[in-house]
């Protein structure tokens, strides 16, 4: 599952155009490179950025609210065999969570794997 989500978001935002980079659609993705590379996420933990708060937000969420995110379980076992957990630290804002489930749950039905 984590293979698909991190194929499905280099090909989600490859649609993007250098002149689309301030799209709502794709920063509100940005935080989401993280999970490609293990190491710059560790980086960005330490350093506590916004990138790093903003996706920790997400998966804290998506924990708490499993019960209405049952495809996100496989997707979230994924992640926490890989250290990363989610912790809350209220910097997402609720449109840019929402727009963020539903891209992963695009991803999640492989919308965007090829």
């Amino acid at each position: 599952m984590y293979r698909i989500v991190c194929e499905s978001y280099i090909n989600y935002m490859n649609d993007f155009d250098e002149k689309d980079r301030d799209n709502f659609c794709y920063q509100v993705m940005v935080p989401f490179g993280l999970l490609l590379d293990l190491d710059q996420y560790q980086r960005e933990k330490e350093r506590e950025t916004l990138n790093y708060k903003k996706l920790e937000d997400f998966i804290w969420f998506i924990k708490k609210s499993i019960k209405n995110y049952p495809n996100f379980e496989t997707f979230l076992w994924t992640l926490e065999s890989r250290g990363i957990e989610g912790k809350y630290y209220g910097v997402l804002k609720e449109e840019e969570l929402e727009e963020q489930i539903k891209i992963t749950n695009m991803f999640l039905k492989l919308a965007y794997w090829s």
